[in-house]
């Protein structure tokens, strides 16, 4: 009876200690499978943080756009033996035939739409009296044999030579002249710029709406099927139901030659014209139903061909040095962010200074000093709540009471108190639990030797809480410098240096909103985006390396 009694209690100690293994096991299981998911939560947050930040930094730093217009992207350094020079220190890069055309034509009175400089625009024409003259003349707006006819704008000055014109163009920034190949080679003071002025002439039908349809916008590829004899018909280009028909150049003509040159030959299709001449062949484009052919803009535009619009892509670098040291102009649109910068450092540097002394008193005051009843608590809820409130409020209160009230108007000061209210509940926050996480035994010890309470909390409790404010005031810093709604609001969005507390002025954050609310810029909200980006990190980074030594020099 014994036996068996010690045998049923062996068993069932065995069972439960199978029991306890399978919960054990369990547990184990169970803490690997949240122990992954967390982990994979976490990689997944990371990677998505990353990936936005990698976007940012991307589209700020390169540029990649789709482009429309009716030149081809092939430029010609000296069509028909002549070039467009400029002052050397312009920013080299083609020119479309259209935009030359314009600076001749009084069309464009400064640089800024064309190279995004504020220069006044000073055409020279050498003297149309002398062959060089004409031949510049001629080059522009066309021949009398063509049907072209002189349209010098009020702004054009003449030189009596293509020396004369040089002469000027080296001496002016904003100076352009159209002088002969040979002349320019050499010149000091002047560089040439390439010229875009192949286009895709259609016949005059191609280009007429027809049934609310109109031909669209035309890629390389599209081209070249055009010109191939791939494209049957215009209707797969959005166009009317017409057959195509490529029109090929005269051979041995000097648009043949450059149509060559930009890689597009192409043999005229079954039944197309074959010109003889310039003149027949334009001829021909504007006589045959569906025609489309190369041609240079100024012979189409004199013929009153109508030029197909392209796609074409354009990239290049978004974020350069200039772009950093330059300061804005035309409310953005064109120079750089210097003052832009510089205006939100002084901001910065005024709400740290309002804010940092007020946010450690007040969190002093609560740990040190307060005695925890209800008007402390009372405090410390209203200190939550404004943590909570949006930064609009915060901007209509700064508006109302520093600018209109108190009479400070738009400027540095006004934005820079907003932003004081609205970093205040954080440096609060922070710095109580910093000041809290200081052993009491430091406090007991330096006042046993005799401190007094201010004397031990300014030398001993501050110090050694010191990595947790700036902590704090780094994270209110980084809220601060990515504020806008406030900062519209309360401190203008001008975008000239501010040159005193009271001058209205523009921060990155607003700097970025407005380029892209006004539809100023995409690519250089971009980059301003990235700037700001960068300077948040740079604060961060300084901000680990400050706190890494203070406690480096703690332990020691």
């Amino acid at each position: 009876m014994n036996d068996t009694s010690a045998t049923r209690s062996v068993g069932t100690r065995s069972v439960g200690t199978r029991s306890a293994g399978t919960r054990h096991r369990a547990a184990i299981g169970s803490q690997a499978v949240a122990f992954t998911a967390i982990r994979g939560l976490s990689i997944l947050t990371i990677a998505v943080l990353g990936l936005i930040l990698g976007f940012i930094l991307y589209k700020g730093l390169r540029y990649s756009n789709i482009d429309r217009s009716a030149y081809l992207p092939y430029a010609e350094d000296a069509p028909d033996g002549l070039v467009v020079a400029v002052n050397s220190g312009r920013a080299p890069g083609a020119l479309d035939w259209g935009v030359l055309y314009g600076m001749f034509t009084d069309e464009y009175i400064d640089w800024a739409k064309i190279d995004g400089s504020d220069d006044d625009l000073t055409p020279i024409a050498i003297d149309p009296a002398t062959p060089e003259g004409a031949r510049a003349e001629a080059f522009l707006f066309g021949t009398e044999e063509a049907g072209g006819y002189p349209a010098w704008g009020g702004l054009v000055q003449t030189a009596s030579t293509s020396a004369a014109a040089l002469a000027a163009v080296a001496e002016t920034p904003g100076a352009v002249a159209i002088v002969p190949e040979a002349a320019a080679r050499g010149a000091p003071g002047v560089m040439t710029l390439p010229l875009r002025r192949l286009v895709l002439a259609v016949n005059p039908e191609v280009a007429e709406f027809v049934d609310d349809s109109y031909i669209e916008d035309l890629s390389g590829r599209d081209v070249m099927d055009l010109l191939s004899g791939r494209a049957r018909n215009w209707k797969e280009f959005g166009g009317p139901d017409l057959a195509v028909a490529p029109v090929a150049p005269p051979e041995g003509s000097v648009l043949a030659a450059a149509v060559r040159s930009a890689g597009l030959e192409y043999p005229a299709g079954p039944g197309s014209p074959v010109p003889g001449g310039g003149l027949e062949y334009l001829a021909a484009i504007g006589g045959t139903s569906g025609a489309a052919g190369l041609a240079f803009a100024g012979d189409a535009a004199v013929a009153g061909l109508p030029a197909a619009m392209l796609t074409r892509r354009t990239s290049g670098w978004n974020l350069t040095i200039g772009y950093l040291l330059e300061a804005p102009r035309l409310s953005g649109r064109t120079g750089g962010i210097s003052t832009i910068i510089a205006n939100t450092f002084l901001m910065l540097l005024l709400t740290v200074a309002f804010a940092a002394p007020l946010g450690l008193a007040a969190a002093v005051y609560f740990v040190e000093y307060a005695r925890q009843g209800p008007f402390v608590r009372a405090l410390r809820l209203g200190t939550e709540t404004l943590a909570g409130i949006p930064s609009i409020i915060f901007g209509l209160f700064g508006f109302l009471f520093f600018v209109n009230i108190l009479g400070f108007g738009f400027g540095l000061l006004s934005g820079s108190l907003t932003l004081t209210l609205m970093i205040l509940p954080t440096i609060i926050r922070t710095s109580e639990e910093a000041l809290k996480s200081v052993p009491r035994a430091m406090r007991e010890g330096s006042l046993a030797l005799g401190a007094t309470k201010l004397q031990t909390v300014a030398r001993v409790v501050v110090p050694a809480a010191m990595p947790g404010i700036l902590t704090g005031l780094i994270l209110a810093v980084g809220r601060a410098v990515g504020e806008t709604a406030a900062l519209l609001f309360t401190m203008g969005s001008d975008y000239q240096l501010a040159k005193g507390l009271f001058s209205s002025a523009r921060g990155l954050s607003a700097h970025v909103y407005l380029l892209f609310s006004e539809g100023i810029s995409f690519d250089r909200a971009f980059s301003t985006a990235a700037v700001l980006v960068f300077v948040v990190l740079l604060f961060n980074f300084a901000a680990k390396r400050l706190i890494g030594r203070m406690n480096r020099s703690a332990a020691a």
